[in-house]
């Protein structure tokens, strides 16, 4: 009778192929799993608003705060998830005709080359420190957002004092 191949630490050979088999299982489990949960909430910083809510009356319950414009002003604009993609910089905010506040954002590209201004409701935003965080639309939402053209709305100025919600961070 053949006795069985043994490793160098004298258990049988086949045990330790399958030690290494539920090794690997086990590993591609736990990554399913970590990237079913990041799946699972997009968006856990800001919530955008729930069905037949409109984005106003979600920000009026973000504890909106006094901000001067000036200081949104090139500040850096995320996606409110763990990760916190970035999405462009805040370049001015603006008063459409209807009295509407937006910011115009310069919108992807790399390095400030390839980018496009987009409005974005003011209502949309919410500060996480030093970073803006857009909560009510998705980064295919905001690409789909037409081009801001220059006099379209009234530039806000520097000093101007403008109301911004506040977001919890999301990890």
């Amino acid at each position: 009778m053949t006795s069985p191949v043994r490793a160098g630490n004298g258990a049988p050979l086949w045990r330790r192929r399958e030690s290494g088999r539920r090794l690997v299982a086990a590993s591609a489990l736990l990554l399913l799993a970590a990237r079913t949960a990041s799946a699972q909430s997009p968006t856990p910083g800001g919530m955008p608003p729930p069905a037949g809510m409109s984005m106003a009356t979600s920000a009026a319950m973000r504890f909106p705060q006094p901000v001067r414009v000036g200081d949104l002003l090139r500040r850096d604009v995320i996606q409110p998830v763990a990760s916190q993609n970035f999405l462009g910089t805040v370049q001015q905010i603006v008063r459409d005709p209807d009295g509407a506040l937006a910011a115009v954002i310069n919108l992807g590209g790399f390095l400030g080359f390839g980018s496009r201004p987009v409005s974005v409701p003011v209502d949309a935003l919410v500060l996480l420190g030093q970073v803006v965080e857009v909560d009510a639309f998705t980064p295919a939402q905001l690409r789909q957002l037409p081009t801001y053209s220059p006099g379209s709305a009234a530039p806000l100025s520097p000093d101007a004092i403008i109301k911004v919600g506040l977001a919890k961070p999301s990890h």
